[in-house]
């Protein structure tokens, strides 16, 4: 539990800033989106980190306990999948699940998740 809990104290509070971002700046997110669309190589050293924290992740805590630090496994292994995805699937696969983010609503549906993902890790983390 000490490593989920350091694993928390660090997504938590990444997690509500980019989804205040999200709130805040969903434009220029769908802005930034279309262009990883329009070339999805330009993702390269984003999905390289997120391989990197991922398997940090998934190495340190692995525990598929039904509590509150079940999210700190499932975000790693959401971590891994997403970057074996976006580093082994053909291009158009990508660019259809980029597409997703032409719709206004999708940018705020994705920041109030994360925004309550990051609001329980950091509770969790700091506060209990």
């Amino acid at each position: 539990m000490e490593n989920a809990m350091a694993i928390a104290s660090v997504m938590g509070p990444v997690y509500l800033v980019l989804g205040l971002s999200l709130l805040f700046y969903g434009e220029q997110w769908r802005k930034i989106m279309k262009g990883f669309r329009n070339d999805h190589f330009a993702m390269l050293p984003v999905m390289l980190m997120l391989g990197v924290f991922g398997f940090l992740i998934v190495n340190m805590y692995n525990v598929w306990g039904w509590n509150v630090w079940l999210l700190v496994t499932l975000n790693g292994w959401g971590m891994v999948l997403k970057f074996v995805f976006y580093t082994l699937a053909p291009a158009s696969w990508i660019k259809g699940c980029l597409s997703v983010y032409d719709t206004k609503w999708m940018v705020y549906v994705a920041a109030v998740g994360v925004l309550l993902m990051g609001l329980a890790l950091s509770y969790y983390s700091y506060m209990v």
